[in-house]
């Protein structure tokens, strides 16, 4: 399955505007190819696109489960929750639920690794 997943910050319900520069340390060791905000991320059994900015980045053309975990722990690292289509918000840290913009956090849920999100995000498309 291709998914389109957004990564964002949240702070009192707007856009932390931050995040970037820890979610890049994260993906850049494993990016075969980058082009301003463009990275192209190997990592495991797979790959990922992703588009880079300031506050927020979107993945597509996942394959693969490992990439999944490089993606959760850049999440995590930069505080950002992960918001795929069509899916509830996926909270990566404590008290980023409090933080979402009014209404976004009443179904969000705990995630820890890419493991679990893959099958969160499989169960919600069933």
């Amino acid at each position: 399955m291709s998914y389109v997943v957004l990564f964002q910050g949240f702070n009192a319900g707007e856009s932390s505007g931050s995040g970037a520069a820890e979610m890049r340390a994260v993906l850049a060791p494993h990016a075969d190819r980058q082009e301003q905000s463009f990275l192209h991320v190997r990592y495991g059994d797979g790959e990922a696109d992703v588009y880079l900015e300031d506050d927020g980045m979107l993945a597509n053309h996942i394959t693969g489960r490992e990439p999944w975990d490089l993606l959760v722990l850049g999440a995590q690292a930069a505080n950002w929750v992960i918001m795929p289509m069509d899916a509830p918000v996926f909270l990566t840290a404590p008290g980023q639920r409090e933080q979402l913009p009014e209404g976004l956090g009443e179904e969000a849920v705990d995630v820890e690794s890419g493991a679990e999100l893959v099958s969160l995000i499989e169960g919600n498309a069933s």
